[in-house]
């Protein structure tokens, strides 16, 4: 929990934030809404503010006024020194938890404090939940208008492969416009090819593509994931490396959902770089690819959440117990982000659960991830400390070579 203490009052602040850190709680302190505002702007976010009601300047009543205005969820405890409570009851109206009167027993602020978090997380949950079916409806949309643009799209590339079979005809490749025909057809293609590729990734978002399993190559997939996540990776100036041996074999698994998974895990690693306190300088997304072949007498649930010290532990993320007689393909997506605390370990891979502000994500992703991990017999195997994360997705080979996927149709 992030706490933000806000009382003039410097000498009870720095003990009252002093106890409260004994007791597990991270705690930042202003001594008036001025300086807790300058807190927000640097980016600074909290779970809970605990806020004097009489501050110099504007009041903790106007301070709660213009901290909901800009973090609506963050829960809020009005402390007042006065019997008189009316001006905290004002701040309950303006959407504070509770109040509590000077001196307030630790213990008691402990308990309200852990309350409010509770609260916070629930409307998180909970606007999440709202967000999920709005993105469910996006994508029923969104796969409606990729087969409605598809099909004119595909008449236009018909017909601009037409005229270029009728400029091969004698009396047109004599014409003295043949030469800008032919380069007007050029574009109409590649303009064409550029449509579908948009309509294909209106497709993916909707799921509405073919989920049935088959052979695949890991390269291509991390290609085509990696191409959907590169204009966010420039943006956040994020240096991207995608290493595959050139030998290694198929895997045998929905390319759909296996994509997806590519794409989440590479979306939480660029998460991790854009929202690290304080902000890193060595931002890179690496993927690597390797083979691990079965070995008499190996526990694979040895350091199946590899974590660091520190970093915390968490169960096995998937059927890591299970034995791969064909091997393991090992694909590795590593981050210089900020790292996952202990106590957010065990929780990554919950539905709903995240880390990040309401609205950029509704803590989905993993939770698809390592389903489908699962469902492929695999398992997710996290070692995480601050800028250094690896997230390494373990999956079963086939005991006999699957056969390569036959080239996808163009047309």
């Amino acid at each position: 929990m992030r706490a933000l203490l806000v009382d003039d009052e410097t000498a009870f602040a720095e003990l009252l934030a002093e106890r409260l850190r004994a007791r597990g709680i991270a705690v930042r302190t202003a001594y008036d809404a001025e300086s807790a505002l300058a807190l927000l702007d640097a980016g600074e976010d909290f779970d809970v503010a605990v806020l004097d009601v009489c501050l110099p300047g504007a009041s903790g009543i106007d301070l709660l006024r213009r901290m909901k205005a800009r973090l609506p969820l963050v829960e809020a405890l009005m402390l007042t020194g006065s019997s008189d409570v009316r001006n905290a009851v004002e701040g309950m109206r303006h959407g504070a938890f509770n109040y509590l009167l000077k001196p307030a027993d630790i213990d008691d602020l402990v308990r309200e404090l852990r309350a409010a978090h509770e609260r916070k997380l629930r409307q998180e949950e909970n606007a999440r939940m709202i967000e999920a079916g709005k993105l469910a409806s996006i994508g029923r949309l969104a796969e409606g208008v990729a087969h409605e643009i598809n099909n004119p799209v595909n008449i236009m590339t018909n017909a601009a492969g037409w005229i270029e079979d009728l400029l091969d005809e004698p009396d047109l490749a004599s014409s003295p416009h043949a030469a800008e025909m032919r380069r007007s057809v050029v574009r109409i293609k590649a303009q064409s090819r550029r449509v579908r590729e948009i309509t294909r990734k209106l497709l993916f978002f909707g799921k509405g593509l073919d989920p049935r399993p088959g052979p695949v190559r890991v390269a291509d997939l991390l290609g085509e994931a990696l191409r959907l996540l590169a204009d966010r990776a420039a943006d956040l100036g994020v240096a991207v490396r995608l290493d595959v041996p050139p030998e290694v074999p198929l895997l045998v698994a929905p390319p759909v959902e296996l994509r997806q998974v590519f794409v989440h895990v590479a979306e939480n690693a660029l998460d991790a770089v854009e929202y690290a306190q304080p902000p890193v300088t060595e931002r890179e997304l690496a993927v690597t690819v390797r083979v691990e072949r079965p070995l008499a007498g190996v526990d694979r649930t040895a350091g199946a959440i590899g974590t660091t010290e520190g970093a915390g532990a968490a169960p096995p993320f998937g059927d890591a117990a299970a034995p791969a007689p064909g091997g393991e393909l090992c694909i590795a997506f590593h981050d210089t982000g900020h790292g996952i605390a202990s106590d957010v370990l065990p929780h990554v891979f919950e539905p709903f659960f995240s880390t990040r502000p309401v609205g950029r994500g509704m803590g989905l992703g993993l939770s698809v991830a390592v389903g489908v991990v699962t469902a492929l017999g695999g398992f997710i195997d996290i070692d995480s400390q601050p800028g250094d994360t690896t997230v390494t997705l373990r999956l079963p080979l086939p005991e006999a070579p699957a056969e390569a996927p036959a080239p996808a149709c163009q047309g």
